[in-house]
């Protein structure tokens, strides 16, 4: 095995100092000179027409230097479906979206000015359900849905507001229920949840009088694709647009997308080339940016007595809010592998992203994953239940393994999930006795587990750069963004590695549209095998060039030289060394500079068919997890306290094993979270009731049990130095392990989120014959489990 100097090892964090001692600079902390401060009307209708808008009150107030409208802006914009105005146009489609802005001199003249602004609306029929929104002879969200721009994948769907329709077919499900000894049918529902980062959406934007070019600033995921959606929408040629990215205070999917982006750029339209900073407050936050998707999941399977898989069909429907946003794409990535990590000869899937008059739904860690996992992994062991099967035989019985054919087609490779279920299960003790034996009176204690295959999108491009100065610093240009997730130290010990310098000689460029190579996203769990890659191969490059100039200046071989600790010299000979910043200045002179690009791309080997969803390679790597829950429920409150959790998580290889148990710490944190408090109250007015860290129930230290992290390596032979992605497996199975494990605790199954103490009392009284009409904790059933 390759020995390595600093891929593998636990090194501290590069970017550490500067965040712990307040030095770092986030968007939400940035001033531009002479700047204007913006703010917002947001609608409050839910679904209605603008009959008027008057904005000459708040024109002629004084320290106004801008009102904006729709009128103003007439602009949309969208990734996949060209669908979302940068204001609200003719009509508003949610309770949150900005209908008009104001930039004054200061934040409260900006307010003041907004509550002058009149509107005048007119209701339309609103939907607050995704099933409810696509019944036939629903009135339309979107009337003008068929003449918008959509990417190549967009299948619109058979029934109104559907905006994105997946299918998979393997396969023929119909036969193998018949086939099949035990049918199954089950429905789970899944909420809307925030993202809640701890750094709330801003944006500052410049229109340059002069030369037409747009600059903003704002701590976006996807730099270089928002750079295009803006192009797009402005219709500008992308050189006159520029994106500069500060540090990003945590986003876990929601700052990806063009949000308080296109206010900014309306405004800084009408203020004569001075910034406009549009800070949302945690409220606005909430409300008008994106949430994670609402699902409701209808799981039917066929299996036969000895435990085997026959057949499964699925049927998802998203709520998407009110525009596209990621909807189609999180439709795709988390209906494709909903059927589970498992062989099943007969497969459908068919998955509806439907248009509501909620908050937008979006990216968020997982895309979709965590909702999908929520439905399969309880439904796996309900069968198991029914079957009278441990959950872990009959996991073990199906999972996937090295070598399977998918249910999409494709030949599966370095697939470490049988390892992390076993690993998991084992650590947490399934199959044993519960370390409290005697619990307290009224207190159930129980075990469960879950686990995942997550792919991510493919086919992406990443591009490097890498310089070595006269000094020999060594910087790195890469269009990935610290959001947190340690990408800066991940590509430092890459580079590193590589070229055998010291860490602290690598630094990472400032992110920079106008200066960095092109990068797809930090998004899908990527960056490591995409990014990574890409810094590899250029930092090779610059390599090469270096011991190429030092085999000239030593008058010997490049393959007689080796590099150690930012130095070069010749094997077995006692000449001194000399130092990169030394070769460089014999060449090339005190202000040389040695430079190697690199790419990355993974091509699919056959793009994914629309209508069978089918791939011989639909993603360039598949993340795999077993996580394992143990849980105390108090039968008297309903109360859901963990005891321990246990994460096995397949990484292909740790470049940095610290970071690694970070990632999946904070993924379970997250996942905790959801499974046990969170959830986006929306009222029958689609008004979200509880847009503050006061009412919104985030998990805090006091909920976190004792967690274990098991790191299983099985190297992905095109990832750098075998490795995968991790970031966002972390939370997804963490719901349904803790779901199965309160179900063994009470021997009673609950099928939608949050497990909220309301919602566990009830279905304990359910079970004892004493039901609430408040909470249904029993599955609909449209096909009675039966033996055949």
């Amino acid at each position: 095995m390759e020995k390595l100097s600093f891929v593998g090892k636990s090194i501290t964090r590069v970017d550490a100092e500067e965040k712990v001692t307040g030095s770092a600079i986030y968007g939400y902390d940035l001033v531009l000179p002479d700047m204007l401060y913006g703010k917002v009307l947001f609608s409050t209708r839910p679904h209605a027409i603008i009959k008027r808008i008057d904005t000459e009150k708040a024109r002629r107030l004084p320290g106004v230097h801008a009102v904006v409208t729709g009128k103003d802006a007439p602009w949309t914009h969208g990734e996949t479906i060209k669908d979302m105005p940068f204001l609200a146009q003719g009509k508003v489609r949610f309770v949150g979206e900005p209908v008009a802005a104001v930039a004054a001199v200061d934040e409260d003249t900006a307010q003041a000015a907004v509550a002058l602004i009149e509107v005048e609306y007119e209701d339309c029929p609103a939907y607050f359900s995704p099933e409810e929104a696509c019944n036939p002879g629903a009135v339309l969200i979107h009337e003008d849905y068929d003449s918008y721009r959509k990417s190549d994948i967009i299948v619109p769907g058979p029934l109104p507001n559907i905006l994105e329709h997946f299918k998979l077919r393997t396969g023929n499900v119909e036969a193998g229920f018949r086939e099949s000894d035990l049918v199954l049918e089950q429905r789970y529902v899944v909420p809307a949840i925030g993202h809640a980062a701890l750094e709330p959406h801003s944006a500052h934007a410049q229109v340059d009088p002069e030369s037409g070019k747009v600059t903003v600033w704002v701590a976006n995921d996807a730099p270089f694709r928002v750079l295009h959606e803006t192009a797009e929408a402005l219709g500008l040629p992308k050189e006159k647009i520029r994106f500069i990215n500060p540090y990003q205070g945590g986003g876990f999917g929601s700052k990806g997308a063009m949000k308080v982006e296109t206010i900014a750029i309306a405004l800084a339209y009408q203020t004569n080339g001075r910034p406009v900073r549009v800070k949302f407050n945690r409220a606005e936050t909430f409300v008008s940016t994106i949430t994670r998707h609402e699902a409701i999941v209808y799981i039917k399977s066929g299996v036969k007595r000895d435990g085997t898989l026959v057949a499964r069909q699925v049927r998802i429907y998203w709520g998407a809010g009110a525009y596209a946003e990621k909807s189609p794409t999180v439709c795709i990535k988390g209906s494709h592998p909903s059927p589970g990590p498992y062989r099943i000869p007969h497969v459908q899937v068919d998955g509806y992203a439907v248009y509501t008059n909620k908050p937008l739904a979006g990216a968020f860690r997982g895309y979709g994953v965590p909702q999908t996992a929520w439905a399969c992994e309880q439904h796996m062991d309900e069968l198991a239940q029914r079957l009278g099967m441990d959950a872990l035989d009959f996991r073990l019985k199906n999972v996937f393994v090295d070598g399977d054919l998918s249910y999409w087609g494709e030949r599966l490779q370095s697939v470490g999930l049988k390892e992390t279920l076993l690993k998991a299960t084992e650590a947490i003790g399934w199959g044993k006795k519960t370390g409290q034996s005697n619990p307290p009176k009224g207190i159930r204690i129980g075990k469960g587990f879950a686990c995942i295959a997550k792919p991510t999108r493919t086919p992406t491009t990443s591009t490097a750069a890498v310089k070595i100065d006269s000094r020999g610093d060594v910087m790195i240009l890469a269009g990935t963004v610290e959001i947190g997730q340690g990408c800066t130290t991940i590509l430092s010990q890459i580079a590193a590695e590589e070229l055998q310098v010291p860490i602290d000689k690598v630094r990472m460029h400032s992110l920079d549209t106008d200066l960095i190579p092109f990068d797809a996203s930090t998004t899908s769990s990527r960056s490591t095998y995409h990014m990574g890659n890409a810094v590899k191969r250029a930092a090779v490059k610059a390599r090469d060039q270096i011991t190429e100039m030092a085999a000239s200046l030593f008058d010997t071989s490049k393959e007689n030289l080796e590099l150690s600790n930012g130095k070069v010299r010749v094997k077995d000979r006692r000449e001194p060394a000399l130092s990169f910043g030394e070769v460089i200045c014999q060449k090339l002179g005190s202000d040389g500079v040695v430079a190697g690009d690199g790419a990355y791309t993974f091509e699919m080997g056959k793009d994914v068919d629309p209508q069978t969803g089918h791939s011989e390679h639909a993603s360039a790597f598949y993340m795999y997890a077993t996580q394992a829950a143990e849980v105390a429920v108090d039968e008297e409150t309903g109360r859901v306290r963990l005891i321990r959790m246990v994460a096995a998580h397949d990484v292909g290889k740790a470049i940095n094993p610290l970071n690694c148990v970070a990632q999946i710490e904070g993924g379970l944190a997250m996942g905790i979270g959801a499974a046990l408090h969170e959830e986006l109250v929306i009222d029958d007015h689609g008004r979200v009731k509880n847009p503050s860290f006061l009412d919104y129930h985030l998990v805090t230290s006091l909920d976190l049990p004792k967690m274990e992290t098991i790191i299983v390596e099985c190297p992905d032979p095109n990832g750098p130095y075998g490795a995968k992605g991790l970031g966002e497996p972390g939370l997804a199975p963490t719901p349904a392990a803790i779901g199965n494990a309160v179900a063994n605790a009470l021997g009673t199954r609950i099928y939608e989120l949050p497990l909220s103490p309301e919602r566990v009392y009830w279905a304990i009284q359910t079970s004892k014959k004493n039901p609430s009409p408040s909470v249904s904790a029993e599955p609909v059933v449209s096909n009675p489990t039966s033996f055949r």
